[in-house]
């Protein structure tokens, strides 16, 4: 019995010892952003034309290829972010047709991806205090392993959607 008491006292002392180690878990690094990701130039891979009221209607041909068409294999979008990856400005280039807004400020509607699945938006403003939305692009396809990235413009009236740009572009090296 004593021995037993001896060895359990030492059990404690051992696990008194080494409880008392601080564990270092290294400095503070700020999550990763979608904006991190978004940061950049980028040119366009493929532009497709998508009439929506055909597609719901069940009508073929819903869907033209714009990037051969139109200069769209000129079209170049930056991105630019601040020291701390806020975002600030954004331009397009190239002569395809303006379907947006050409240049001005730019956000995110989140940050982070959406927990729950839905797209992020990149709000387009003209202003530098980001209070008059001009456009909005819909993120379907986020910048990862591989630096592509797809989003769309959506055009509606009263409410209807009637017709989705999609663009298709990767990082411009």
């Amino acid at each position: 019995m004593r021995k037993t008491g001896l060895l359990l006292l030492c059990l404690l002392f051992i696990q008194l010892f080494f409880s008392c180690n601080k564990t270092d878990d290294g400095a503070y690094t700020a999550p990763i952003t979608v904006y991190e990701k978004i940061a950049g130039s980028w040119t366009v891979s493929s532009v497709k034309e998508t009439d929506l009221i055909a597609k719901a209607a069940g009508a073929k041909p819903n869907q033209l290829t714009l990037t051969s068409k139109l200069n769209f294999k000129t079209f170049t979008i930056t991105f630019d972010v601040d020291e701390n990856n806020n975002p600030t400005t954004f331009a397009v280039g190239g002569t395809s047709p303006a379907l947006f807004l050409q240049s001005g400020y730019w956000k995110l509607s989140n940050p982070y991806p959406n927990t729950d699945g839905s797209a992020l938006v990149i709000e387009l403003y003209s202003d530098e205090a980001k209070t008059t939305l001009v456009d909005e692009l819909s993120l379907s396809a986020l910048p990862g392993t591989r630096k592509t990235m797809t989003f769309d413009l959506i055009r509606e009236s009263n409410g209807v959607s009637f017709v989705d740009y999609e663009y298709s572009v990767k990082a411009k090296i």
